[in-house]
């Protein structure tokens, strides 16, 4: 073999051996955001995460240049997760049991020990995967719940913007209640639900919140 030979062997086998490392440190950088996100929030110390999985902060960065490519790396299977449920929701006959059953599912989700806080809560401008999956998300859930007033499941003033509050109130209570009660957002679930019976129902001061102030809200989020 040649001496030019040999050189461009020898720069091949650095470049793949490059290429393995470069592998390596995202697969461990995923890994190990799934873990901190899950239980430091969505907006958790990308410094931690770097550190955590044993590279510095400007290799998690040639990665991921953003916190929204990284989201998009690590949220996009739980947030297709939402979308089956409404999928599931949406398909069963009993239109109080669909709604039952899926806030029930998508709060459990979030409130599991590897679960995404506020991951339904969270805004995504930016992140234009996270977004398609959110619109169709959000598509979905007016038609669950368009359907179940519509046959009288649940109280006629109920929108989807109120879902916001039972989705906000779950994420904290599941955040500060893990390590003493994992299952007390369960409690605090049934409560809204049957809230939202119709032959509870009873006039509401307050109006529903407008789709601009939702949006508007979830900023501080």
């Amino acid at each position: 073999m040649t001496k030019g030979a040999s050189q461009a062997t020898a720069r091949s086998r650095r470049r793949r051996a490059e290429r393995s490392d470069s592998i390596r440190n995202r697969q461990k950088l995923v890994a190990i955001a799934q873990s901190v996100l899950a239980a430091d929030g969505l907006h958790a110390s990308l410094d931690k995460i770097a550190a955590a999985a044993g590279v510095g902060i400007g290799t998690l960065y040639r990665h991921f240049p953003s916190r929204l490519q990284l989201w998009e790396t690590v949220l996009e299977a739980p947030l297709n997760a939402q979308l089956d449920l409404l999928d599931r929701a949406i398909a069963n006959p009993d239109p109080w049991q669909a709604v039952r059953d899926y806030i029930m599912s998508s709060c459990a989700l979030e409130a599991e020990s590897d679960g995404y806080l506020n991951l339904m809560t969270t805004r995504y401008d930016g992140a234009p995967r996270l977004l398609g999956i959110r619109v169709q998300i959000q598509q979905r859930i007016t038609d669950l719940f368009d359907g179940a007033r519509a046959t009288g499941a649940i109280r006629p003033d109920f929108t989807v913007e109120d879902l916001m509050y039972v989705m906000l109130a779950n994420s904290r209570i599941a955040e500060v209640t893990r390590a003493v009660a994992p299952n007390a957002w369960k409690r605090n679930a049934e409560l809204f639900l049957d809230a939202m019976r119709p032959e509870r129902a009873r006039p509401l001061i307050q109006p529903p919140m407008t789709p601009s102030q939702i949006h508007r809200s979830m900023q501080y989020v």
